[in-house]
């Protein structure tokens, strides 16, 4: 998987754009079918399963690989392969959009990774590719953070093309032992981002401050809430930051974790500097995981920098700076994005 960092210029505004996607080719002499496959091939520890179908003119067959259970918090991963069963090679096109699949969960919810990126500056344009006779190419990684409860049927596609649904189970220790337990995790979990600014309660923010990982930055003057829903044998917990306290207009979009509507970026009708941080967390007995997240940042111009870290899987990191003026929003990862606009002009 690679990730796809761009800084764009829309309309005057800099917007910084995170986006994380999956797409990649290796030829090959795999050979696809629709009957199922054994975990060895994949290098998985639990049973897989397969579907497929003709496409690109039934000259390559497209078939989907998938674990039959996936942990909570962990991610469900498809693999999605073309095999040329023509006498001659076969030319297509490497995109984004001709691979996707679609994850429906036992509560209705529906969560199309193409549909997240609906409106997004900044993805990687078609890239031509040929597939030679007898050849085998990965098309793409597809990896979904599992927050819902199971079964999930997932429908592959290739093409425009849907390819049979295949069930995946959701397996979970069961969820923790009380809401002061559930908190601590995900306390622990954000890289202590809340020590400061912790919600002792789900549902009632309190105000506090966020604290740079590292550096001298003056800390930012936060609102924090967590709320808990249940998932039976775990719970989903999401946590929203506002800075300054008491910012309005702010709404959460799901299933995608989005401070804005999918397919249609708009800022909020709050005057700047503000930001956003919206981060759910799948929490266990055992653990809590963070599982998606996105951020929406405004700031005046004022011909400062400050400190810009992001999260990378396991804490927090500084990747660079943050130019006051303009616009900025993340999303696509398993945790946020932040910049510490307290130097920013108000």
């Amino acid at each position: 998987m690679r990730t796809f960092r761009d800084m764009k210029r829309l309309a005057g505004v800099g917007v910084a754009v995170a986006i994380t996607v999956g797409l990649s080719v290796g030829v090959g002499s795999q050979r696809a079918s629709a009957a199922s496959a054994h975990a060895s091939e994949v290098g998985l520890l639990t049973p897989t399963q397969r579907s497929g179908r003709l496409v690109l003119g039934r000259r390559v067959r497209c078939s989907a690989t998938v674990s039959s259970e996936v942990q909570a918090g962990q991610a469900v991963s498809v693999r999605l392969v073309l095999h040329n069963v023509s006498k001659r090679a076969v030319t297509y096109s490497r995109w984004l959009g001709n691979a996707s699949v679609v994850l429906r969960a036992a509560d209705g919810t529906t969560y199309d990774p193409n549909a997240f990126y609906a409106g997004l500056p900044g993805l990687p344009p078609p890239i031509p590719g040929k597939i030679p006779h007898g050849a085998t190419v990965l098309l793409r990684r597809i990896a979904i953070p599992v927050r819902w409860r199971g079964p999930l049927e997932l429908t592959p596609e290739c093409f425009g093309k849907a390819l049979p649904a295949l069930e995946v189970r959701v397996a979970a220790p069961g969820p923790p032992a009380d809401q002061g337990a559930a908190i601590d995790e995900v306390v622990a979990a954000s890289g202590h981002l809340l020590d400061h600014c912790l919600p002792q309660t789900p549902g009632f923010p309190v105000i506090g401050q966020i604290d740079p990982p590292s550096g001298n930055a003056p800390p930012l003057s936060a609102e924090c809430s967590l709320s808990l829903s249940s998932e039976g044998s775990f719970l989903v917990a999401q946590v929203l930051v506002l800075t300054p306290p008491g910012l309005s207009g702010v709404q959460i979009f799901q299933p995608y974790e989005t401070l804005w509507p999918i397919g249609h970026f708009v800022g909020l009708t709050s005057p700047p500097p503000y930001e956003a941080i919206a981060w759910a967390f799948v929490v266990t007995r055992e653990t809590a995981t963070p599982v998606a997240a996105g951020s929406l940042t405004a700031t005046n111009a004022s011909g400062q920098t400050v400190p810009f870290f992001d999260w990378n899987g396991s804490g927090w990191r500084q990747s660079g700076s943050y130019s006051c003026g303009g616009g900025g929003f993340s999303a696509g990862g398993r945790g946020p994005e932040i910049a510490f606009i307290s130097t920013c002009a108000t």
